[in-house]
């Protein structure tokens, strides 16, 4: 026995180690495997589109790692595909160096990978054509505009936080949620979605936390009753407090 731990509790625990990472590479091998875990996750879920899927088929790994400036990566590893060139996309979040209050870390800014589109696959654009009359000529001509569009792959772009002097506030109340559901992402990849990717892919991550949600509801607080409590508990104090008159021998006892 070392440090409290038994050899055979050690040997089991790296059996089950060893058994979950058998698990995953075999169902990893699963065509679609991360598309559909990311889809099962209800906030992944809301940003994938179906032109992104087509180009999500192809992600066959995702990685989380941490390095020595507080914060950590996350790498998507595509397969050769249509969409972009890149084998790996990063996305990279950054925590300040002095941790916050409580000590937890505080969030600073994230970066992402430019990805390098190939021609006509671009994902994060459409291309809207208008034809434009001259009016002098009444010739007629095309003109190609290119917009944004909703993608996952967004991701890779995150929001940048606003200036301080920036007076705007509705804007920076915009960009503010927005960073705040892009760190909320991030997190859930780091957290839950890669130490449980298997979970996800089958949707038992889906019932575990439907079940917390159950548990959550099956305990209501009846707001009388608390008041009822919080009575009971005043009688009772009171009557810690006229228990010595009743007894003179109560002070005396003391612990030897």
């Amino acid at each position: 026995v070392e440090d409290g731990v038994s050899e055979d509790e050690e040997d089991e625990d790296e059996k089950d180690e060893d058994d979950e990472d058998k698990e995953i590479e075999k169902v990893e091998g699963i065509p679609e495997f991360w598309l559909t875990a990311l889809k099962t996750n209800p906030q992944f879920a809301d940003i994938i589109t179906e032109k992104d899927e087509e180009a999500m088929k192809h992600l066959v790994d995702i990685r989380m790692a941490y390095f020595e400036k507080p914060g950590f990566r996350l790498d998507f590893e595509f397969s050769p595909n249509d969409f972009f060139t890149n084998t790996i996309l990063t996305k990279t979040y950054f925590y300040h160096d002095e941790p916050g209050y409580g000590g937890d870390f505080v969030y600073d800014h994230a970066e992402g990978t430019k990805i390098d589109w190939k021609e006509g696959k671009d994902l994060s654009v459409t291309v809207e054509t208008k034809k434009q009359r001259h009016k002098g000529t009444n010739k007629t001509r095309v003109v190609k505009k290119t917009v944004p569009a909703e993608t996952f792959f967004s991701f890779f772009s995150p929001p940048v936080a606003p200036e301080e002097d920036d007076e705007d506030e509705e804007e920076d109340e915009d960009i503010d949620e927005r960073l705040e559901a892009d760190y909320g992402l991030g997190e859930e990849l780091k957290d839950s979605i890669i130490p449980r990717a298997v979970d996800w892919f089958t949707g038992k991550a889906l019932q575990y936390q439907d079940n917390g949600d159950q548990y959550d509801d099956d305990f209501e607080y009846d707001d009388d009753e608390e008041e009822d409590d919080d009575d009971e508990d005043d009688d009772e104090d009171e009557d810690d407090d006229e228990q010595p008159a009743k007894d003179e021998k109560a002070p005396e006892c003391k612990q030897q």
